[in-house]
């Protein structure tokens, strides 16, 4: 199953829903279809910056919007890109969808419990300090209307995230 053509895949949901993973699994069943999108992880994007950003709001908003208009010109230049990042801001998601071309949004939503008992591998839920954490003491603005939502979390498997995630960006109008 194909996407149609370039355009941007943009998996949001918090710290830990399954982004990088579901991501990858796209990318590699993308590839053995022939197609070779960019991925674009937040995490590793973030690691890659020459100034390490914090994860404060502001800090947030700048790389939701540097994120975005990297996705754009790579999209703009006819490549197929995935973005998996948190970036849950309403103006990141309203940017994205009036510049990004062939925007498709997915939430990957995970309960708040499922994230803190199963889930937590940076130990960020279970913090000290939680102010910068999102979801907890910085709110999560969950996309408004996304394209697609997919619930990552009881009986579905990553693998089952990404079939749902490619049938419904392959059958977008």
């Amino acid at each position: 199953m194909r996407p149609p053509g370039p355009g941007v895949l943009w998996i949001t949901g918090l710290s830990g829903a399954g982004k990088s993973t579901v991501a990858g699994i796209l990318r590699d069943r993308l590839a053995a279809g022939g197609v070779l999108p960019v991925l674009l992880d937040g995490d590793r994007l973030r690691a890659t910056l020459p100034v390490r950003p914090g994860h404060r709001e502001e800090d947030r908003r700048r790389l939701a919007r540097y994120y975005g208009a990297l996705a754009g010109e790579l999209a703009a230049q006819g490549h197929l890109v995935i973005c998996a990042t948190v970036s849950l801001f309403h103006e990141a998601h309203a940017r994205n969808r009036r510049r990004l071309p062939g925007y498709y949004e997915v939430l990957l939503r995970v309960p708040l419990d499922d994230l803190r008992q199963r889930r937590d591998r940076a130990s960020l839920y279970g913090a000290p300090d939680t102010r910068d954490v999102v979801g907890l003491g910085t709110p999560a603005e969950f996309p408004l209307a996304p394209d697609l939502v997919v619930d990552n979390c009881g009986d579905t498997t990553a693998e089952d995230a990404a079939e749902a995630i490619l049938r419904g960006w392959a059958g977008r109008g």
